[in-house]
């Protein structure tokens, strides 16, 4: 099942077993967050969907690392379809660990089949109002040996759209500036209570409220705590998910 969620800071997940039917049958899910469609590319929306779908094809006909770690197995598979793994998402990480991302290879399978999707003309057209603020304004593969390549890629709000009060056309940012947002963020907050500045920044507003909630993938226990915590449920020894 491709569903899709808002975590914070996280562009995909999986989780197995998830869905079940009359018959008793058990699928997985495979979760997208649409906070992400409207400021990023589609070469890296479909680079975390391939991620993620590496994550499945290894509980299906691989054996899982434990508490969701990526070993050997998951990145020899990434590797096969032309993303490298990498703890750092750039050349010299490693390719195994708790936490590992992913770069593009520039002449790998991956890439093949993205320009022919591209070429059809397919788009993502529908996108959150309240989107994440992209940082980086490029998308760089590498080759084999490491070299950088950058791409031309632009974000789905990156389009020329018609001014309502006016007979041109202009360029305009989705679905705000961040000149705006600041100035609103400034009124309504009091300086204590401002966001901080390391988490991905996001155009959604934010709730005063200091404790973030963690869920278990699994049986749905919850509990609340500071931002950034890593913990694991006792009884499914599954990483809990930060949520909104």
């Amino acid at each position: 099942m491709i569903t899709f969620q808002r975590q914070k800071r996280i562009m995909g997940y999986v989780s197995l077993d998830r869905w079940i039917n009359d018959e008793k049958e058990y699928t997985h899910e495979l979760a997208l967050n649409p906070e992400y469609f409207a400021n990023y590319p589609l070469v890296e929306i479909c680079q975390t969907l391939c991620h993620e779908m590496v994550h499945i094809w290894q509980a299906q006909f691989g054996t899982m690392g434990r508490r969701g770690y990526h070993n050997r197995e998951w990145a020899n598979k990434m590797m096969a379809i032309g993303l490298m793994p990498s703890t750092t998402g750039q050349p010299g990480g490693d390719i195994v660990g708790e936490h590992v991302g992913d770069y593009i290879l520039h002449d790998g399978p991956f890439m093949a089949a993205f320009n022919e999707l591209a070429s059809s003309g397919f788009q993502v057209t529908w996108m959150d109002r309240y989107p994440v603020v992209r940082q980086e304004t490029t998308t760089v593969t590498y080759t084999q040996l490491g070299r950088p390549i950058q791409l031309d890629a632009q974000a789905p709000s990156a389009r020329m759209v018609m001014n309502e009060r006016s007979d041109h056309t202009v360029r305009q940012t989705f679905p705000y500036s961040i000149e705006e947002l600041d100035a609103a963020f400034t009124e309504a907050f009091s300086p204590q209570l401002l966001p901080p500045a390391n988490p991905v920044p996001s155009t959604k507003p934010k709730a005063i409220n200091n404790k973030h909630k963690y869920r278990c993938p699994k049986c749905h226990m919850q509990l609340w705590g500071k931002p950034e915590l890593y913990v694991i449920c006792g009884e499914c020894d599954t990483t809990l998910v930060e949520t909104d």
